[in-house]
């Protein structure tokens, strides 16, 4: 395949699919701080700074919540970003004493921000929000009736089949209940892990699934399609199914002890994936070695054989 001479886009691909057998983990690596946003391609970008201005101005409250003792913690991460930001992409993002300006470039008009929190009126962890793609969730260590690492911030504009108010307040081992196999697997490692967690190191991992919808919000209230359920083919699944993966960090935070995630969503039509190298064979070797349960949870049950015999064309 032709190599583009951009080089926002000669970036990982992001296609995090295991050979069999299927096995839960976390997936955690670590990563230098240079990688913790990912600001290329920005076209997309572009494409999705536009949308979550859209939902922030027309739908706020469904996509940011912060619990009052979110603000200490908020404040830390927008310090780190406005401090980050600039320095490692100085052509997208210049700071002022007061202001931090977003520039513009092809499809993008840009944006200025006042970082005054005294005078400005917005929430920090909104600002820093804004400021990126990604989504960003505080977790906070247990305290008071929480028995565990509890969602006490967060602005998610591009959720992927979850809703950012209903788990608000929850813990860590609530708000992964519906995982197959998570309590068994990866509940205890992940609150150890979460404890003993170094400060400002920062960890990665990535999630997969095949959705039939392109949206970038996915939070359960999306308009069901008219067309029947069964409209996946091995004809047309190349057109009617998208690769959406999640790109994860987590950096445990200095001052507060509270950890940020990060949440980047790569979207891509399933007919462009199988024209990488190997592509197709890994997606197929991965979706067959999902157990029934996880299967039903990435809502890939009721395509998953007509998808196989898509990709057994490639």
């Amino acid at each position: 395949m032709k190599k583009s001479s951009n080089p926002d886009h000669q970036k990982p691909r992001h296609f995090p699919f295991e050979d069999p057998p299927f096995r839960l983990s976390m997936g955690l690596l670590k990563i230098p701080e240079t990688e913790w946003f990912e600001i290329f391609d920005l076209q997309e970008r572009a494409l999705q700074m536009a949308e979550k201005r859209k939902l922030l101005a027309n739908n706020q409250e469904d996509v940011f919540i912060s619990d009052p003792s979110a603000l200490a913690a908020s404040t830390e991460v927008l310090n780190l970003m406005l401090k980050h930001l600039p320095s490692i992409r100085p052509e997208l993002y210049s700071q002022e004493k007061d202001t931090i300006k977003l520039e513009p470039h092809a499809m993008f008009d840009g944006d200025e921000w006042s970082t005054n929190l005294k005078t400005n009126k917005i929430h920090p962890l909104d600002l820093a929000a804004r400021l990126v793609q990604e989504d960003l969730v505080i977790m906070f260590p247990p305290e008071g009736k929480k028995s565990g690492w509890w969602l006490g911030a967060g602005s998610v504009a591009f959720p992927s089949r979850w809703s950012l108010k209903k788990k608000f307040g929850q813990t860590m081992d609530i708000i992964h209940a519906p995982v197959p196999f998570y309590k068994e697997q990866l509940q205890a490692p992940t609150n150890g892990f979460f404890d003993q967690m170094p400060v400002n190191e920062i960890f990665a991992r990535r999630n997969w699934s095949l959705h039939d919808n392109p949206s970038l919000r996915q939070d359960g209230t999306e308009r069901m399609s008219e067309e029947p359920p069964n409209r996946i083919t091995s004809v047309n699944a190349g057109e009617n199914l998208w690769l959406r993966v999640e790109r994860q960090t987590l950096r445990k935070l200095k001052e507060t002890g509270a950890i940020l995630f990060t949440i980047r969503i790569h979207l891509r039509q399933l007919k462009h994936v199988v024209k990488y190298e190997g592509a197709a064979n890994r997606i197929a070797k991965a979706l067959s070695a999902l157990p029934p349960e996880m299967q039903t949870y990435k809502q890939t049950d009721t395509f998953a054989d007509t998808v196989q015999d898509y990709l057994n064309q490639f």
